[in-house]
This record gives C-alpha cells, sequence and structure tokens, in this order.
C-alpha cells in the first residue's frame, strides 16, 4: 500500500482503537451511546470476529502512517442472518464513496458465506445513509423481533442485486 491508496482489510487488532472511536464520535454526534454499542465497540473480537462475522476498514497510507477512514462490521446471527452494524466513516473522508464500498464488501461477505437475511437497523432522520442503503438494495421492512439498540426505528433487508 502506498500514499493516497485506499484499500479495504479485514479485521486487525491494530485497529481496534479506530473502530470504537469512529463510531463513538458518530454516534455522540446523532445519538445517546448504549450499552449495546459499547459492548459492541470495545469488544470486536468476542462480539463479531469470533462468532463468525467480521470488522472490516478502509485504510490509506503505509506501515509507518496508517490512516482509517472507514469501518464496518457484520455481525453473524446464527441460521444464514448477517447484520450490517457500525458502520463510520472520517468525517475528513465523507463523500468519497467509502461508506458504500463498506456496504459492498459487507455483502460481498455476506455472500460468500452463504447467507440468508442480511440485515440492518438504522434511524429515519440519517437521509444519507438511507439513501446509501436504499441504492444498495436494502428495503425497509417490519422488524421480526426487538430493536438491538434504543435509538433505531428502520429495520432493513438486503433484497440482492
Amino acid at each position: 500500500m502506498t500514499g493516497n491508496l485506499v484499500e479495504i482489510t479485514g479485521y486487525n487488532p491494530a485497529y481496534k482503537q479506530a473502530f470504537h472511536d469512529l463510531n463513538i464520535a458518530w454516534l455522540e454526534e446523532y445519538f445517546t451511546v448504549e450499552p449495546a454499542h459499547r459492548q459492541m465497540l470495545e469488544n470486536p473480537e468476542a462480539e463479531l470476529v469470533a462468532g463468525g462475522g467480521e470488522v472490516f476498514f478502509a485504510v490509506r497510507g503505509h506501515k509507518q502512517k496508517l490512516e482509517v477512514l472507514g469501518t464496518v462490521g457484520v455481525r453473524n446471527a446464527g441460521n444464514g442472518i448477517y447484520e450490517l452494524t457500525k458502520l463510520a466513516v472520517s468525517p475528513a473522508a465523507q463523500g468519497l464513496g467509502l461508506g458504500r464500498w463498506l456496504c459492498e464488501t459487507v455483502i460481498d461477505f455476506f455472500r460468500a458465506n452463504d447467507g440468508k437475511t442480511l440485515y440492518l437497523e438504522t434511524h429515519n432522520k440519517l437521509k444519507s445513509a438511507l439513501r446509501l442503503y436504499k441504492n444498495l438494495n436494502f428495503a425497509t421492512v417490519q422488524n421480526p423481533g426487538d430493536s438491538h439498540y434504543d435509538g433505531c426505528d428502520l429495520y432493513m433487508e438486503w433484497h440482492g442485486d
């Protein structure tokens, strides 16, 4: 990797703090940081990776000066059900298409793992995120269970390409 080249990479403990910090900053700006958020953000290995999920990072730079520009998690909920969660892009990198690229990476992961349902929970006030999700063929459907987060009022499922 060189200079300004951005790449998407899977979980690396060296990026754990960036996963936490990017998401906490976003949550504090738009919502309240809930215990469920903290649990996942402070323990991504146990909450996501160990259970058959993943955390992806958009990174730029080289080993001595690496910058994490964005991140997203995918949680394996069991029985072919996966959750796209904790999407965050640095304010300095917004508008570059990294959110879309990170979501597409989750969709590729979902397909590679023969997933049956890919869902996310969000809020209707996040207009840019909703446009992104709709452009990626997520549709609002009835939540089949309880929301993981108090701050979410929309449940969306991916309906393929």
